[in-house]
């Protein structure tokens, strides 16, 4: 910032302060000459020069004293380097400490944030990475399986043909969820239902994966109806992926138990498979992207992403998720639905 930049944008101040000059000395030469005191002009023109030049100096070294930082600002103006600005490291004034602050904190933020999208654009990569190496698999198998078309039975053709395609269709809902969920305030819609009997109609149109695994859902409830709040279309993804994980971590002819119970201040959803169970030392890890753990080597389907979502979704729907497990002896999980008042209100 230049001199004549200092004072043009002190200009009001300084126009002002003179108008206020010549006010004050007409009014004392008035008051004068009421006493029959005359005053000669140059007398006072002589004093509004000296009170201009008082002004002068004033605002001279007052550019003066703020000069550095002016300096280091012009500077970082010319910069191209995004934390130039940082270097503001000799304020005067209470206002270029807060400008300084300002500068510092808006760079803290911006560095969270930038962090934020790194991080979310690379799990999107290996996530979409992982994706499509997945679905390679059901592909190539229908492929093979269309090959072999003549050599295989007319209803196991095609029940494999379907068992396969499901994956693929699981696959994509999963990769559709993961792209929607990043805008989930668009997509999003809160509304009272039964949740026993969304449960049961779900059990229902899922009733294929289950003959496919050869396991056997039960369903039971300590009440006829229970209402919740909450996004149906959210929470089937959610229950979805429950479903699917329990299928897959489970032996041929077990059972996965449905649990709905209301207690005085929430409802519990709790889904118990009889599968592998989950090592102890994977547990508090189960909800982080990526993270497979000792059965996601043993299946190579595991993506890591599933119960991440799981977590991500219930979370921004204001419900509550916990686990619990034992290697060999099964896995249960248990969703708690708040019973709010303004849950709409929390939920927003």
């Amino acid at each position: 910032m230049r001199f004549r930049d200092f004072l043009a944008d002190r200009l009001t101040f300084i126009v002002l302060y003179l108008f206020n000059t010549v006010l004050i000395l007409c009014i004392v030469k008035l008051s004068l000459l009421e006493g029959k005191v005359f005053i000669s002009t140059k007398h006072l023109l002589y004093i509004s020069l000296l009170s201009f030049l008082l002004l002068l100096g004033y605002v001279t070294v007052d550019f003066i004293r703020k000069k550095a930082f002016f300096d280091e600002l012009n500077s970082a103006l010319r910069s191209e380097e995004l934390d130039a600005f940082l270097n503001l490291q000799h304020p005067v004034t209470r206002e270029q400490r807060l400008f300084q602050q300002l500068c510092a904190n808006s760079y803290a933020l911006y560095v969270n944030q930038v962090g934020d999208y790194q991080d979310k654009l690379q799990q999107s990569y290996y996530f979409a990475n992982r994706w499509a190496h997945q679905m390679k698999t059901p592909i190539s198998v229908i492929q093979l399986l269309l090959q072999q078309e003549k050599e295989i039975p007319r209803q196991d053709f095609i029940s494999q043909i379907d068992d396969e395609t499901l994956k693929v269709a699981d696959g994509i809902q999963m990769m559709l969820s993961t792209l929607r969920i990043q805008k989930f305030e668009l997509d999003f819609s809160i509304e009272k239902f039964d949740l026993v009997a969304w449960l049961r109609g779900l059990l229902h149109d899922k009733r294929k994966q289950f003959i496919r695994y050869h396991i056997f859902p039960k369903f039971t409830s300590n009440e006829t109806l229970c209402p919740i709040e909450s996004d149906q279309k959210w929470l089937t993804f959610v229950l979805e992926q429950l479903i699917q994980n329990a299928l897959k971590y489970s032996e041929p002819h077990t059972y996965i138990h449905f649990f709905v119970e209301k207690k005085e201040k929430e409802i519990q959803l709790s889904i118990k498979d009889e599968g592998i169970g989950i090592k102890q030392e994977d547990l508090p890890r189960v909800f982080d992207a990526f993270f497979t753990g000792a059965n996601g080597r043993k299946r190579q389907e595991s993506t890591g992403m599933g119960l991440y979502l799981v977590k991500l979704i219930i979370d921004k729907l204001q419900h509550l998720i916990t686990i619990d497990s034992q290697e060999n002896a099964g896995t249960t999980i248990t969703l708690h639905f708040l019973l709010h008042d303004d849950y709409h209100n929390v939920a927003r």
